[in-house]
């Protein structure tokens, strides 16, 4: 779940996403690998010890970010019906960057008519 919102100057679009994760399944073991640590132990061996699931990590997991940038071929001054962008994102979990995307896109607008 997530709500959006796109700031359109001209060409560009700034699109800011929040949202709510349902369900990541990997995120469980991404957090417990990158939290962790090694640790040699008396005999000279390597041990893992893999990171803890706490609180935050609840937190982390659920909260999601989405921010970026998009350029439309045709100007959105004049809301046409049918535009093109090209778009770049950077999404999150909690504020911390996860990965980064790059996006085509098309854009169709219904025509909205006004009863007066």
């Amino acid at each position: 779940m997530f709500a959006t919102s796109e700031l359109l100057i001209d060409h560009i679009g700034i699109e800011l996403n929040l949202g709510l994760n349902i369900y990541k399944p990997f995120y469980k073991i991404d957090w417990m690998i990158n939290q962790g640590y090694d640790y040699q132990n008396a005999n000279n061996e390597t041990v893992e010890v893999l990171g803890e699931l706490n609180w935050y990590y609840e937190i982390k997991r659920t909260v999601s970010a989405r921010m970026g940038l998009k350029y439309y071929l045709w100007t959105t001054n004049k809301a046409p019906k049918h535009n093109l962008f090209f778009g770049a994102h950077i999404n999150a979990n909690l504020g911390q960057a996860d990965f980064s995307e790059l996006s085509l896109g098309y854009v169709y607008r219904f025509n909205k008519t006004i009863k007066g």
